[in-house]
């Protein structure tokens, strides 16, 4: 059985996957508009290592990813 990455992780998937829409370095904020949420709750999600699953899975839903290949 496959691992739950960390919020860390899990954020710089995201980086990766939106780098080509971002012009220049692609930071915790443009993550944080990706997925829908405040930039402070991503921060704390961050520290208290708390996966927001339901904002990931939406973001995967509306860029046909599948959400195994960024929460695993």
């Amino acid at each position: 059985m496959s691992k739950l990455q960390t919020m860390s992780e899990i954020v710089e998937r995201i980086k990766d996957i939106i780098s080509h829409e971002i012009d220049g370095t692609v930071r915790d904020y443009h993550v944080a508009n990706a997925i829908n949420i405040g930039y402070t709750t991503l921060r704390t999600n961050k520290v208290k290592n708390r996966v927001s699953l339901k904002e990931i899975a939406v973001f995967c839903y509306k860029r046909d990813l599948v959400i195994n290949d960024i929460v695993f």
